[in-house]
């Protein structure tokens, strides 16, 4: 098995720690930037360049039977999703290889055999947009729901309003605070001492973290906090 961990926050290591402590040979490749910063400027031509260097370094490894896990949804995406859509002939052939080989952290852990410490109080979970629109939510919803005990709650909060680099930008300051204080926002302002926040982004921790006294953890750093 093969991940494609970032070093935020430490999550890698914890997504690996939680793949090594269940019997599973972890190699860490480094095959470049999936290309999602240029894609969400428009700047297609430069996606291109990296999707097809990021295709060409996983290509091989897929090849010998390997998963390629993510920790982090938009990385997944621009793998998964754009770069077949953005490179032809050969490489398209290659990167529609290399998607399906491509799964998030949660999706795998959820098929180990966890021995996980209970919660006290609740789990709330905000989605990231990209693990939404893949449909992959769901294997977040199961991995949190083995922990015993455990009252998982999809805060159903839509966009974080961070949108990748989007909430950074001096004009879109206002309209990105206005969209994380719908709903996300409120439920992190208003939880209980024992609540945990759990969101897979890291622009959505970014988010919370900026605009309240919340902070919210990946779901690999919880699990690796939670094992026996």
């Amino acid at each position: 098995i093969f991940a494609l961990p970032s070093i935020h926050e430490s999550f890698g290591i914890a997504a690996l720690e939680v793949l090594e402590k269940h019997g599973h040979h972890v190699e860490v490749v480094r095959p470049g930037c999936c290309g999602r910063p240029f894609i969400s400027q428009g700047l297609l031509a430069a996606a291109r360049t990296r999707a097809s260097r990021v295709v060409e370094n996983l290509f091989p490894i897929v090849e010998r039977g390997n998963k390629i896990l993510f920790c982090e949804p938009s990385c997944l995406s621009a793998v998964k999703e754009d770069a077949p859509s953005l490179l032809r002939g050969d490489q398209q052939k290659k990167a529609r290889v290399v998607a399906g080989a491509c799964q998030t952290f949660e999706e795998f852990a959820a098929q180990l055999d966890l021995r996980l410490e209970p919660v006290a109080g609740r789990i709330l979970l905000h989605g990231h947009c990209h693990q939404k629109s893949m449909g992959l939510l769901s294997a977040t919803r199961a991995l949190l729901s083995r922990i015993p005990s455990a009252n998982v709650v999809d805060l159903d909060a839509g966009c974080c309003g961070m949108a990748g680099s989007f909430g950074y930008h001096k004009q879109h300051f206002e309209i990105s605070h206005q969209i994380a204080n719908r709903r996300l926002l409120p439920a992190a302002r208003s939880m209980s001492g024992n609540d945990i926040l759990v969101a897979p982004g890291v622009s959505c921790r970014h988010q919370i973290r900026d605009f309240s006294e919340a902070r919210a953890v990946h779901p690999a750093i919880l699990i690796r906090s939670l094992l026996h």
